[in-house]
């Protein structure tokens, strides 16, 4: 779906504002047993275990730290043993890390999150040549490379189907409640990234084909939780008839939600569409604040590529696929 191939640098801001999920998910795989290990059908080697690199491009954000220690809990309940580098955002660093872990002979597969693929590439080349395996976040030409590389697999962020379940859900909304007569608040993604343009134009797009009849009244960036909820009152007050908002993350859909009810309009009888899907947004949903939300669904993620590196390592000599990390719904 993302045809024009956006670099990682471009995915780095909406990768960190959907890994706040990755936080919970790993608590939550701690807590419920983890997301499905590899089958042995799908895999052909299940039964043997791996030892995994994981090297996010860096570990001082929480929810990184989050999807690390998931990654640990759930591996290991499998039989794999994970080790986890921290680059702090250097990309010289990372590639030092990797080259050890490959020098070494101290993993059998990496999974990257790369501060700067084509920084890493070398070392990507150097474990590919010794049957290490590699899921790498972004596309092959993120890190120079052609696409069916033996023994990699990357995995990405697909805006587009992001924006666009956002917008589904938008329009959906707006037909069951008002008849297609909906006046929209958006709070959009910050422009100046390619990855941010695409979720907004897949917003507009869906929600003008779900409903027609459907008009943008206000437009604003989306801000930080109180930023949002003050943008939102301002619009409030020059379009007090406006029904609907679009947040393209937690902090703006709840900020939102907080101007609604400041302003004495039932959240359950307008639309309140929101992205990301934290604790509270989820629970928002629940109880009727929030009409839905739609989240990167990175347990989903953390399975298929756990699942990936087992496939991956019964033949390291095939090529390897482009993953895409699933987009979920959630609605009462």
């Amino acid at each position: 779906m993302i045809s024009s191939r956006p670099t990682l640098r471009s995915l780095r801001r909406p990768l960190v504002a959907t890994l706040a999920v990755a936080a919970v998910v790993g608590l939550a795989a701690c807590s419920s047993g983890g997301a499905a290990a590899p089958s042995e059908e799908a895999t052909g080697s299940a039964s043997e275990s791996l030892r995994i690199g994981f090297s996010p491009f860096t570990l001082q954000v929480p929810a990184l730290k989050g999807l690390a220690d998931g990654l640990t809990h759930v591996a290991e309940e499998q039989g794999d043993t994970v080790v986890v580098a921290d680059p702090k955002g250097d990309p010289s660093t990372q590639l030092q890390q990797i080259q050890q872990w490959v020098q070494l002979d101290q993993v059998d597969a990496i999974w990257v999150i790369p501060v700067a693929g084509e920084t890493i590439a070398s070392a990507l080349k150097e474990a590919q040549s010794k049957g290490i395996v590699i899921v790498a976040s972004g596309v092959p030409s993120d890190y120079g490379f052609e696409e069916g590389e033996p023994g990699i697999t990357f995995t990405n962020i697909d805006n587009e189907e992001y924006g666009t379940q956002i917008g589904n859900l938008t329009a959906e909304c707006i037909t069951e409640r008002f008849d297609g007569a909906g006046k929209i608040i958006y709070l959009q993604s910050p422009s100046g990234q390619q990855s941010s343009a695409q979720v907004n134009d897949a917003i507009k797009a869906a929600v003008e084909s779900g409903a027609p009849d459907a008009e943008f009244v206000n437009e604003q960036e989306a801000q930080d939780r109180l930023g949002s909820q003050q943008v939102v009152a301002s619009a409030l007050q020059g379009t007090p008839d406006a029904n609907t908002v679009i947040g393209t993350d937690d902090e703006s859909s709840l900020g939102a939600l907080d101007a609604f009810k400041q302003a004495g309009k039932d959240p359950a009888e307008n639309c309140i569409i929101g992205a990301g899907g934290n604790d509270e947004a989820q629970q928002a949903v629940k109880d009727g604040s929030l009409y839905g939300v739609v989240a990167f669904d990175f347990q989903a993620d953390l399975a298929q590529n756990l699942e990936e590196l087992h496939t991956l390592a019964a033949d390291p000599s095939a090529p390897g696929q482009q993953l895409v990390t699933p987009v979920t719904v959630v609605t009462q």
